[in-house]
């Protein structure tokens, strides 16, 4: 961080974020808004950097803590070790595209009926 008349309130709100990484909190403990941060973080990119490598220090150190593994890979690389579910777009046992069609047809004899 360049020379900085906001440095100390950048370090407190390091030092929270880097005990707890929520942004919207870590402002609110230096009586600041998260409009205010994002901007420090936009202007000052070394602010930037340390808030990132505070927040994956932090989510670093909690990860060894925990024993399931599973749920672990689950939540952090979801794409590719999360559930997945498929989900079945029907609509009274009929598939969702003669549903639409129904509709549609039904709308537009409606409308046909009011332009007359």
């Amino acid at each position: 961080m360049i020379k900085d008349d906001k440095l100390p309130l950048k370090e407190k709100y390091l030092k929270y974020y880097s005990e707890l990484p929520n942004q919207g909190l870590a402002a609110d403990s230096i009586g600041r808004n998260e409009d205010t941060i994002i901007l420090w973080k936009r202007e000052d990119s070394e602010f930037s950097d340390l808030c990132a490598k505070a927040k994956s220090d932090w989510a670093l150190n909690k990860s060894k803590r925990i024993r399931n593994e599973e749920w672990l890979l689950e939540r952090v690389i979801n794409d590719h070790f999360g559930q997945k579910t498929k989900t079945d777009i029907t609509s009274g046992g009929k598939e969702i595209n003669q549903v639409l069609v129904k509709f549609i047809d039904k709308n537009e004899s409606t409308d046909n009926r009011n332009s007359e």
